[in-house]
């Protein structure tokens, strides 16, 4: 089975093991992994997160009417 090695409160390790009495620290890995922490019998995920990306400026009606143009160009360019 798997295991997590458990350190101050903290996933340090996860490892094979036939059972949780092998070593101290250890509890079941059913989820998680390395840097989780370990709070009152729970696994939670506190590592810090990627920053989300800067959202897209929607276009401006003028920045559309252009497109539009640019594109009812091209179709009249079909015949």
């Amino acid at each position: 089975m798997r295991a997590h090695l458990i350190e101050k409160g903290v996933v340090v390790n996860t490892i094979e093991v036939e059972s949780l009495d092998f070593m101290p620290g250890l509890v079941e890995a059913t989820e998680g992994g390395i840097g989780w922490d370990y709070v009152d019998g729970k696994l939670i995920d506190n590592r810090p997160q990627p920053p989300l990306p800067e959202p897209t400026p929607a276009p401006t009606k003028e920045q559309l009417l252009a497109e539009l143009q640019a594109l009812t160009a091209k179709i009249n360019a079909l015949g």
